[in-house]
């Protein structure tokens, strides 16, 4: 079985066959509920003997709800939300997983701990439901440009992705990636202040105008990328545009990549 996870800072996007969902990107430690009162959303696993809170639950009822702000997403919260997205996808066993990290990050060493972290066993219990999985391989490639995938082309591509923490920018050119036209803006919607859409674009085109050309198609994904495709025309490129399911866009490229590489 074939997954693709984008355990993204703010909400956790997960792709499997035609199916795909989405989760808060929040985890807290479970703790004791004088009066439960269950949602159909509502998430709580056990890992390693430990409970949590997961999305939604752990937004309502978290004491210290926590939301990965680190640079490294080699962290349990990582771990946790993979699990939980595998979970609720329907994996059961063997499964084959496609993640991403930001493309600053995309670095041997942090992609081997966190394929360490991630590649194995893991046993969990999601809401009274025991469930072993094994994850035979977690391909990891980067975030933002990984929508490249959903529909490849030539010429040249630019995808410009704005999330809660950082902005990652991605180049292609005739199908091959051009790292020094990509990188990773260290801002995001949650740090930015009054990071209004305008204020936003205006951050995003002045960090870029000097390295493309205003004149580029620049494709805008993320789950704020509709709001953003207005402003960017007026502050600077022209031609912005956005995917239909801009939100979906990095999970939809790593499945796309997944099938390519590793088979359903």
């Amino acid at each position: 079985m074939l997954v693709a996870v984008d355990a993204g800072r703010a909400y956790v996007k997960t792709i499997t066959g035609n199916r795909k969902f989405s989760f808060p990107s929040k985890v807290s430690k479970a703790r004791q509920r004088t009066f439960v009162q269950t949602l159909e959303e509502d998430m709580e696993i056990r890992y390693q003997g430990k409970d949590y809170f997961i999305g939604q639950l752990a937004e309502r009822e978290g004491s210290f709800t926590r939301q990965m702000m680190t640079e490294s997403k080699v962290n349990i919260e990582t771990v946790l939300l993979v699990l939980t997205a595998l979970f609720q996808a329907g994996a059961i066993g063997e499964v084959k997983l496609v993640t991403g990290v930001p493309i600053n990050m995309y670095k041997e060493d942090e992609r081997a701990r966190l394929r360490a972290k991630l590649e194995g066993e893991h046993e969990i219990i999601l809401n009274g439901t025991y469930r072993k999985l094994h994850i035979t391989k977690a391909a990891i490639t980067i975030e933002g440009g990984a929508a490249y995938w959903v529909h490849r082309r030539m010429g040249t591509v630019r995808i410009v992705d704005p999330g809660a923490r950082t902005t990652n920018y991605a180049t292609f050119k005739d199908g091959i990636f051009i790292d020094r036209e990509s990188g990773t803006i260290p801002k995001g919607w949650d740090n930015v202040r009054e990071a209004d859409p305008e204020e936003m674009a205006s951050m995003i085109v002045g960090h870029l105008g000097g390295m493309w050309n205003i004149t580029d198609v620049v494709e805008l994904i993320g789950g704020k990328a509709h709001d953003l495709v207005e402003p960017f025309k007026r502050v600077g490129f022209q031609f912005a545009t956005t995917f239909e399911d801009p939100q979906f866009a990095n999970a939809l490229g790593y499945y796309a990549l997944g099938k390519e590489t590793l088979g359903e």
